[in-house]
């Protein structure tokens, strides 16, 4: 009885963390995609769109959505947060790309080909956000291409950034694309993970939302690095070398030859006749 007990036992004491939890981490990778990583997606991505919107309204909309979130007292806590899903997500994501097993090739149904699209496009987007953060944020020199971000300056940094050399906004396109594709795709498989979507007819509705959405942040995107592309650098240097040079206007000169002070023309025959 013992040894029927010793052996049935045997099997689940040999499985590996990943087996025995296997209901929980998958529900946990699948939520970290969809909430923190996701959300930020959509606003990051509609922020970097302002720099295509700013130009028509004769406003730099972007400057003003960077001075929005750096003025956020709880950026620090957010984006500690963010990291930490990032780190899980994508660590749990790369040990189910490799240990998964396609068949696209013999079996090449759409469900097979996204399969292998999300698990490509998650390791696109991983080089992706390393050498994005790497470049604009630590600062880092990458083949010459360096390009720290000002948060001051966002519209100037981030045009040159994409102005750098031809293959830089290939990059960006290929890389956010990839980060678009991966969470669009991946939030129509969360539904049916968490057990929303349980019908055929339920997964066809919601595969045509997700795929709405991510055609919006599709044409966000592109919008955003094509403005990028297009930013006059030198024009906005010019604008900013005249606001630092030109001189301060200095407040008119007394008869006597002295600047007038506020007290003085406050107590002026004039200022008494017209107050």
């Amino acid at each position: 009885m013992s040894e029927t007990a010793t052996t049935t036992a045997s099997p689940a004491a040999d499985s590996s963390f990943l087996e025995r939890h296997h209901f929980l981490l998958r529900r946990l990778h699948s939520l970290s995609g969809v909430v923190p990583i996701g959300l930020f997606v959509i606003m990051h991505l509609f922020t970097n769109f302002q720099l295509a919107v700013g130009p028509v309204v004769s406003k730099d909309l972007f400057q003003h959505e960077v001075d929005f979130i750096h003025m956020t007292p709880t950026l620090l806590f957010v984006e500690v947060g963010l990291w930490l899903s990032i780190a899980f997500h994508a660590g749990l994501g790369l040990v189910y790309t490799f240990s998964g097993r396609p068949n696209v090739q013999q079996y090449p149904y759409g469900g097979n080909v996204r399969y292998t699209l999300q698990r490509t496009t998650g390791i696109v987007a991983l080089v992706f956000i390393f050498l994005h953060i790497a470049t604009l944020r630590w600062r880092w020199n990458l083949l010459g291409w360096e390009t720290p971000f000002d948060p001051h300056n966002a519209t100037q940094t981030v045009a040159q950034a994409l102005q750098f050399a031809w293959w830089v906004p290939v990059l960006y396109l290929v890389g956010a694309l990839s980060v678009v594709f991966h969470w669009a795709n991946g939030l129509w498989t969360a539904a049916i993970t968490w057990g929303l979507t349980v019908s055929v007819a339920a997964q066809r509705r919601w595969g045509y939302a997700c795929a709405a959405l991510g055609i919006v942040l599709t044409l966000f995107t592109i919008g955003a690095v094509i403005a990028a592309t297009r930013h006059d650098l030198a024009s906005t240097q010019t604008i900013q070398v005249h606001a630092e040079t030109s001189p301060t206007p200095a407040a008119p000169p007394a008869p006597d030859g002295f600047p007038v002070t506020e007290a003085a023309r406050v107590g002026s025959p004039q200022w008494r006749q017209t107050h």
